[in-house]
C-alpha cells in the first residue's frame, strides 16, 4: 500500500462510520462506503440503484446499507467475480451475468488477473500503474440498458453507477432512453491514458452534458505512484 493511499483510508475511517460498522461486523470497502456516504449526505431517498460493472459486490453492499428499500440491479461479466456477487445479495437485488454497452452481441473481453481492471480495451503503454501481464480474452455477451429498461423496475429517483474501465461512454451510448428515468449518475473517467482508445474526461462530460446532466461533485479518486490523480468518481445530476 502506498503513502497516499494509505492517507486515504485512513481518511475514510476518520470521517465516516466505517470504523464502527466494522465493530458490529459489518465489513464493507473503503471506496464504495466512503462514495455511498457522500451521496447520501446529497440524497438520501433513493429508489432504483443500477449498479454497471459490479465486481464482487463492494458498491451494491454499501448502497444497500444507506438504501436498504431500493431495488439494486447489478451488472458483472466476470463469472467468478458474479459468483461471489450472488452470494452477498438479498431479495431486494437482481444480479446480470453480462456487460452493458451500445449494442446487443458478444465481444471480447480481457479478464486480468487484478478483476478491477478488467476491460474490452487494451491497457495503454503509456499505463504505469496497472499491470499488463496475466490476462485471459473470454468472451462476454453485451445488452444495451435501453434494451432492458422493460425488464427493471425503474421508479422513483433513481441512481445509475458505471465503473467499467474505459467502456463507460459505450454504456451510456446504449441507454440514451433509460437516461430520461435517471437522476443521478456515479461515473468513473480517466485523467491519464489507461486503456488504448479510452473516451477522455471531455469527451464523457460532454455527452452527460448533451443528455442534460451536469457533473455536481467528485465522490472517489485514485492516484498514480507518482502521486498524480489517475481516475475518479463523479457525481452527475439530471439538470
Amino acid at each position: 500500500m502506498t503513502y497516499n493511499s494509505f492517507l486515504k483510508r485512513l481518511f475514510i475511517v476518520l470521517k465516516t462510520k466505517w470504523l464502527l460498522n466494522l465493530i458490529k461486523g459489518r465489513v464493507f470497502s473503503f471506496a464504495s462506503f466512503d462514495m455511498i456516504n457522500n451521496l447520501y449526505k446529497i440524497e438520501s431517498n433513493l429508489t432504483t440503484i443500477i449498479d454497471v460493472g459490479a465486481n464482487k459486490g463492494q458498491f451494491q453492499k454499501a448502497a444497500n446499507y444507506f438504501y436498504p428499500s431500493a431495488n439494486i440491479y447489478s451488472f458483472e461479466p466476470i463469472p467468478e467475480l458474479f459468483e461471489g456477487l450472488v452470494k452477498v445479495s438479498n431479495n431486494n437485488i437482481t444480479n446480470y451475468n453480462f456487460a452493458l454497452g451500445n449494442e446487443k452481441g458478444e465481444l471480447d473481453f480481457q479478464k486480468n488477473k487484478y478483476f478491477h481492471i478488467s476491460s474490452f480495451l487494451d491497457i495503454s503503454k503509456k499505463n504505469t500503474d496497472y499491470p499488463k501481464n496475466d490476462v485471459e480474452i473470454i468472451k462476454v455477451q453485451i445488452r444495451t440498458l435501453d434494451d432492458m429498461h422493460e425488464e427493471l423496475n425503474i421508479h422513483g429517483k433513481t441512481l445509475l453507477k458505471l465503473d467499467v474501465q474505459g467502456f463507460e461512454v459505450e454504456a451510456l451510448k446504449g441507454a440514451v432512453n433509460t437516461l430520461k428515468k435517471i437522476d443521478y449518475i456515479i461515473v468513473e473517467s480517466n485523467f491519464e491514458e489507461l486503456y488504448k482508445n479510452q473516451p477522455s474526461y471531455t469527451e464523457l462530460n460532454a455527452f452527460l452534458n448533451l443528455h442534460n446532466f451536469e457533473m455536481r461533485t467528485m465522490l472517489d479518486f485514485n492516484m498514480g505512484k507518482d502521486g498524480n490523480y489517475i481516475e475518479a468518481d463523479f457525481l452527475y445530476k439530471k439538470r
